[in-house]
């Protein structure tokens, strides 16, 4: 699959599960956001989505969620309080236009 569509598929999935969030935490994993996202069990997949939930931390639209395991997967975390929530409350398409640019920086 190319790197365009998977890349919206997960921006689109990210999206998604914010918005229909009940509570006041989203956590999140590569594998979950890929099955999220339609791709299924695709080491690739998995290892794009970790790339691109890593580029989100990294501009700090998300955080990575202190591991009390020996588990070398990352778990990251999105509060009601942060921009990217706010930002996809507000209007998502915008949303999935700004993460679409900043993980093509």
């Amino acid at each position: 699959m190319r790197l365009e569509i998977l890349e919206k598929k997960l921006v689109e999935a990210l999206v998604v599960l914010l918005l229909n969030a009940k509570g006041k935490v989203v956590s999140i994993k590569a594998t979950s956001l890929v099955k999220i996202a339609g791709l299924g069990h695709d080491h690739s997949a998995i290892l794009k989505a970790a790339r691109f939930l890593q580029k989100l931390s990294k501009y700090q639209f998300i955080r990575v969620a202190a591991s009390t395991n020996r588990n070398k997967t990352y778990r990251y975390m999105i509060k009601d309080g942060d921009e990217l929530w706010q930002l996809v409350r507000r209007d998502p398409e915008r949303a999935k236009e700004l993460i679409l640019k900043i993980i093509s920086q």
